[in-house]
């Protein structure tokens, strides 16, 4: 990484951090309740409608301020948004699945947490042994094809996850995940070097700030709404809310639930990978 000293000589944006601020804590206190209290309910909405309206002033603020702490003139580039929304989508995915992985293997496959905990390290440990190597090839050839490459990998291992059932065997869940990790590993470093690429010198450390923004808010929202979706099918498919929560229904329900929510995890990943592939020919084309 070249050594660059910034020119200096600029004031940090206190408003804009201020209804930034209350924007964030608005919709992850919102969708943290909604899991409990429901989506329908006063203080839910009233949040959620909050979150919306300090997204629209602080917006208004930033585009009026000469020196913003969010640039929204980063968005120009077609390279900079498109890896920040596939990265947003993805870290959406993956959080919420990994929420919903303990409750599948304790509940329906009886697992001890010992035991779970073997089996969700089958994600990080691929992811971590193959970043590396994507690394590598994206500073070969570029970040954007690896970065489809990675998606498409990853579409593939959610759906072949929402087929898990009650009756599947260790072997058989570590190959359905396998992909998810390699898939994962291979997007992570270049989609990040993408979105730090694209920024003008000037701007990295707001650029930064986005990146570290868009993966904690992902996986906050993930937790939330997928969570709430499969809890929502374990209901759906008992036929009435239960008392004890979705991980009290019968193992048949959890796993529809399950099966459910993966398939609907496959389809964002694979929205991501389509606007991945729109960014990959918008770039070549401007080369």
């Amino acid at each position: 990484v070249p050594d660059f000293k910034p020119a200096g000589g600029e004031y940090f944006d206190y408003w804009g951090a201020l209804t930034m601020g209350i924007t964030l804590l608005s919709l992850l206190v919102g969708l943290t309740m909604g899991q409990r209290l429901g989506f329908g309910t006063t203080p839910v909405i009233a949040l959620l409608v909050s979150s919306l309206v300090f997204l629209v002033i602080f917006i208004t603020l930033e585009l009026r301020v000469d020196q913003p702490m969010l640039d929204l003139r980063l968005f120009k580039s077609t390279l900079f948004s498109v890896s920040l929304a596939t990265g947003f989508i993805v870290f959406i995915c993956l959080a919420g699945s990994l929420l919903l992985v303990p409750f599948y293997a304790e509940n329906v496959l009886g697992f001890n947490p010992q035991q779970t905990g073997l089996l969700m390290a089958v994600v990080p440990v691929a992811l971590g042994i193959v970043a590396p190597i994507s690394g590598n090839l994206s500073d070969r050839y570029g970040s954007r094809p690896i970065t489809v490459a990675g998606l498409a990998m990853m579409t593939v291992g959610f759906f072949l996850v929402s087929r898990l059932n009650a009756n599947t065997p260790v072997w058989e869940y570590v190959l359905r995940f396998l992909p998810v990790g390699i898939g994962m590993g291979v997007f992570q470093s270049p989609n990040n070097s993408a979105i730090m690429g694209a920024a003008p010198r000037s701007r990295l450390g707001i650029a930064s700030g986005m990146l570290s923004v868009t993966r904690t808010l992902g996986q906050t929202t993930g937790i939330a709404i997928l969570g709430a979706l499969w809890a929502g099918q374990v209901f759906k498919h008992v036929g009435s809310v239960l008392p004890g929560g979705a991980t009290t229904a019968p193992v048949a329900a959890q796993v529809a639930g399950l099966q459910t929510t993966f398939l609907l995890v496959s389809v964002l990943i694979f929205l991501a990978l389509l606007l991945s592939i729109w960014g990959l020919r918008e770039a070549q084309k401007a080369t």
